[in-house]
């Protein structure tokens, strides 16, 4: 949850993007970011506005507020407009302060044109910013920038990093901007004809959606009447389990995924009743009652989660109200990238047949009466499945609903196992500290056999739940097996642990020191600087949060040096090449780059259980175990139930380890 907490912090830097993206899909509108970027020519002519000089800068096609306010040296919200930026219009005027930053920008612009721009540019790395776009903003790829910057280790830039931008290859922008340049006249038309078939294309749109929506309540509609005159219809169960029904349809009619902003309704083809129970004749160890798909041809999936989106029409993002930003709270930005990462999969999905049904409940509030009527007045009962982005209260009451209906309910990142103790019908997503723990003792076992593993944890037991439960884990799993040699090292004593590892060969440490950050934060300055020093025999580091690689003050030539491994969450690896398709389909998609955690958990999480569910039916949630991950899966997945009482949970944990200056996967799957 810490982790997820400092995702929500990295994804305000994004918050207009996730706006024009939000407006886009709620609207239909438009948006200047929708058209191809184009180079910029800052303009020199000022204004004065109330004893405050301005650059006065007229729109052309192509160009945004956030170009245009880059070009002038400023941030978007720097420049002054008369309308929001999503109505930004060819021939609008903006105007730019005049201050340092914007005549620096304008003296260098008139530079680059008397001068041919071959020039290296040098950036510092502000918060949010990505080598994707610089890439973009500059007119480089992302290869030349690290071919530029040999000291790069990561593709993760860090605020403050000054990094190298090597000059275009191709002829620079405002040679570019000269060459095709065109008048104001022809801009106009260009503007309104573009406008004219955005409309025609919006209004085809609209049409082919009521088409399909008439066309799958008129098959809901003859379903109905046909169970209504068969009563085996509804009382029989499907007799096959472990392949799909023979009386499927293998090559089920494809809809196209209708998105289903604004969520106020059911869909109109969503189930009103449940589904008859199973009557398994199969062994399973899972002794509680599963209901079967609620029909053959497709499946029904709802997804609650806090979208906000009743909040948009208090959003501004233009001059005049930005002043009321910090007074607010942008709480629609918080997980757009989770439910792209929904649509990401939902297309994957139906390019290979599987037919789905997406029912979204915004839930924003974690009053119980509130959570009740949202899973009444939705029918989340009659799901096959729920996922339920939610924090611990609201979430504890679907919980206790969906196991009074039977329903599974998928927890996407909590990491606590309080989620499924006493509840068979929740799933936990996020590894378990079992089977991380397991994870690492075995490449203790395989890579260091004979070796010395010591366990640094802190003496306060009461005081961090997740570190006491690793080190309970630890000590339990260490005594069950007797390939290793291990010793619990208190870090109240770290001074004596320089000294201890010389006495012995081969070593290798386990950090699960975890308390609050300033803590940290010393731990691990002086961890490495200790561990350093040891000029020979250097032990093999191993942390249960990846921490270590986030803080600032962490030098990665003593992580290389220490063969540093940790266990990852949601990481999203550009060197993995499922990853690196995943993040280039997605930014062509979306136009921003996935953060490391939401997209990509949620893509997985609907392919998973999804595809599980087209091919064994009810079938799997008896035995998970006999279900092997589809391909396209980004993050290792395996579900065991966590007691004889309790809820499934992912058992593979996603190690990574320090190669070459980047973490690298030591898990495969």
């Amino acid at each position: 949850m810490r982790r997820l907490h400092k995702m929500l912090r990295k994804m305000s830097h994004n918050a207009v993007g996730m706006v024009l993206l939000l407006m886009s899909l709620c609207l239909g509108i438009a948006s200047a970011q929708g058209t191809k970027t184009v180079a910029v020519k800052v303009s020199n002519q000022t204004q004065t506005i109330n004893n405050k000089e301005y650059y006065i800068h007229i729109v052309e096609q192509g160009q945004t507020v956030f170009s245009i306010a880059r070009a002038y040296g400023l941030k978007y919200y720097d420049a002054v407009i008369k309308t929001d930026i999503h109505l930004l219009r060819v021939g609008d005027t903006v105007w730019l302060p005049k201050n340092s930053q914007s005549v620096a920008a304008v003296s260098a612009n008139a530079e680059a044109i008397a001068a041919p721009a071959n020039r290296i540019h040098y950036v510092k790395i502000e918060p949010g910013q990505t080598l994707y776009g610089l890439s973009r903003e500059y007119g480089v790829s992302v290869e030349q920038i690290i071919d530029a910057n040999p000291e790069l280790r990561t593709e993760q830039l860090k605020a403050g990093q000054m990094l190298k931008i090597p000059p275009q290859k191709a002829e620079s922008a405002v040679q570019k901007m000269e060459n095709t340049e065109v008048s104001n006249a022809e801009v106009q038309r260009q503007a309104e004809q573009k406008d004219r078939e955005e409309k025609g294309r919006a209004e085809a749109r609209r049409e082919a959606e009521m088409k399909a929506r008439e066309q799958a309540e008129a098959e809901a509609k003859r379903e109905a009447e046909q169970k209504t005159n068969s009563v085996d219809a509804i009382v029989q169960p499907v007799v096959s389990v472990s392949e799909p029904s023979a009386s499927a349809n293998p090559n089920p009619v494809r809809r196209p995924v209708v998105n289903p902003y604004p969520f106020d309704e059911v869909p109109s083809v969503f189930p009103k009743a449940q589904a008859p129970y199973y009557n398994f004749s199969t062994v399973s160890t899972f002794n509680y009652q599963v209901r079967e798909r609620q029909d053959s041809k497709r499946l029904f999936v709802t997804v609650v989660m806090p979208l906000n989106l009743n909040k948009m029409n208090e959003i501004s993002t233009s001059k005049f109200d930005i002043e009321q930003r910090g007074k607010k709270e942008y709480k629609v930005f918080e997980f757009i990238q989770f439910y792209e990462g929904i649509l990401m999969a939902l297309e994957e999905l139906q390019n290979r047949g599987v037919d789905i049904v997406l029912n979204v409940v915004d839930l924003t509030s974690d009053k119980d009466e509130d959570v009740i009527n949202a899973f009444n007045t939705h029918n989340v009962a009659n799901s096959d499945f729920v996922v339920a982005l939610l924090v611990k209260k609201p979430f504890t009451k679907l919980a206790e609903l969906a196991k009074q209906h039977q329903v599974f309910v998928i927890n996407p990142f909590s990491s606590r196992i309080e989620v499924v103790k006493d509840n068979p019908y929740v799933v936990k997503c996020m590894p378990s500290v079992e089977g991380t723990v397991k994870g690492l003792l075995d490449i203790v076992a395989k890579k260091h056999k004979g070796g010395n593993l010591y366990v640094l944890h802190s003496s306060n037991k009461s005081n961090n739940t997740d570190e006491n439960e690793y080190r309970e884990e630890l000590q339990r799993q260490l005594e069950a097996r007797k390939d290793i040699k291990y010793t619990f090292f208190d870090w109240s004593a770290n001074a004596k642990l320089v000294p201890t590892l010389k006495t012995t060969n081969d070593n290798v440490i386990i950090s699960i020191y975890d308390q609050d950050r300033n803590k940290n934060t010393v731990f691990s300055t002086t961890l490495l600087n200790r561990l350093s020093s040891i000029s020979k025999n250097t032990p093999v580091l191993m942390t249960t949060t990846n921490y270590l690689t986030e803080y600032p003050n962490v030098d990665f030539e003593q992580l290389q040096h220490l063969n540093y491994t940790t266990l990852t969450t949601g990481y999203l690896d550009y060197n993995n090449s499922r990853h690196k398709n995943f993040i280039e389909t997605y930014k062509e998609k979306f136009r921003t780059e996935p953060n490391t955690l939401y997209a990509g958990v949620a893509h997985d999480i609907m392919l998973y259980f999804c595809t599980a569910l087209w091919q064994q039916g009810a079938e799997f949630w008896r035995n998970p175990q006999k279900f092997n991950a589809p391909s396209g899966m980004l993050f290792p997945f395996s579900l065991k139930q966590s007691s004889p009482t309790g809820g499934y949970e992912n058992q593979k944990p996603d190690i990574y380890q320090m190669s070459n200056y980047k973490l690298i996967p030591l898990t495969t799957f």
